[in-house]
């Protein structure tokens, strides 16, 4: 009923790639491609950000449902992105087939990326979907609020400032940026995050390589001040900004010298986009001066697919010559044991010395 793509699949999943819904807007608009071609990525060689796919069928009432998923694992993090699923929820809730194949296709796929060692799973669905009440029925939490806003034309040179204020953040920044992110960031969102403050990505976990990812630090008087978030996709780029509160006043200079990290535009349809997180709403102002416009909002959830549990450990006893040993909630090992002398319990006293030739 549910397995993973296979080129018997290639069909499918082409017929129903323009009925689905993106669970990621930044990647869809960064790098566009079909659901086919991202569904085929993994028998691409050598690549480590492949899409998988997940395949539902189903015959058993008469009626043909189908469906698939795609998501993506994050390199050498026990996280995953759910990036797109289809066919898409309609506005009509009542709906029982759609509903239930993406109530069946998610709750296998949460099952086995725990099964594969995820811990957590992340989707962005667009504020207001009909999509959010069901990701709030699979036990998704919501976390934050990121507001989108895109600028049709390029930065023209006159947008940089005579002033330089960003430089490339290096891995001995690393543990200010991560004081920066927690004095910026509410503690609901860093526990959805669950980011390290010594990791070489702070503050954004979700990495997409160095190559287009870049990022880039503020300081002033030896104080980090702001981070800079620059992605480069294929059609698009993306700029993301963290900026210390008592240095607002600045947010328009960094906003226009962070135009001039962005590289040359390759052709007509390529877009700049810019996110700002609801509890940074200070620098929207920024954005639209910059000649940004607002173009969606997404709500950003997370499901955690590990819950602790405290349980003894049970530590043999090392074993006493004819008798048994038996587990005990103690992790103290006994040393040297000799035979039970004087007042013995009950197994010592029904315990039969053992023979040896």
């Amino acid at each position: 009923m549910i397995h993973s793509f296979s080129l018997a699949d290639t069909r499918l999943v082409s017929e129903l790639q323009s009925q689905g819904s993106y669970l990621d807007l930044r990647r869809a608009l960064l790098w566009p491609r079909n659901s086919v071609s991202a569904a085929m990525s993994i028998y691409w060689p050598l690549s480590r950000r492949s899409v998988r796919t997940l395949v539902f069928q189903d015959n058993s009432n008469g009626t043909r449902v189908s469906g698939f998923v795609q998501y993506c694992e994050r390199v050498e993090r026990h996280e995953a992105d759910i990036i797109f699923c289809a066919p898409a929820l309609g506005t009509n809730s009542a709906d029982p087939h759609s509903r239930g194949l993406w109530q069946k296709l998610m709750t296998n796929l949460i099952v086995r990326l725990g099964e594969r060692g995820i811990q957590r799973v992340y989707a962005r669905i667009p504020d207001g979907a009909p999509e959010l009440d069901l990701f709030w029925q699979l036990g998704f939490s919501a976390y934050a609020r990121e507001r989108i806003y895109h600028r049709t034309t390029t930065p023209a040179t006159s947008d940089a400032p005579g002033r330089v204020y960003w430089r490339p953040q290096h891995a001995l920044d690393a543990w200010n940026a991560g004081q920066l992110y927690s004095a910026v960031t509410p503690k609901l969102v860093q526990q959805a995050e669950n980011l390290p403050q010594s990791d070489p990505e702070t503050p954004f976990r979700d990495g997409f390589g160095r190559r287009v990812d870049r990022r880039y630090i503020w300081s002033e008087n030896d104080e980090l001040c702001g981070i800079l978030r620059l992605i480069e996709g294929t059609q698009a780029c993306w700029l993301k900004l963290i900026v210390d509160p008592t240095c607002l006043d600045r947010a328009d200079a960094l906003m226009r010298d962070a135009m001039r990290l962005v590289p040359p535009i390759r052709d007509a349809a390529q877009r700049l986009y810019a996110s700002v997180r609801e509890y940074q709403s200070e620098l929207e102002g920024a954005v639209v001066r910059a000649g940004f416009a607002w173009l969606a909002t997404e709500m950003l959830m997370v499901k955690h697919t590990t819950v602790m549990v405290k349980k003894p450990i049970l530590t043999p006893l090392s074993a006493i010559e004819g008798i048994d040993a038996r587990p005990t909630s103690s992790a103290t090992h006994i040393v040297g044991a000799r035979p039970c002398r004087g007042m013995l319990s009950a197994d010592c006293r029904q315990a039969k010395p053992t023979v040896r030739p």
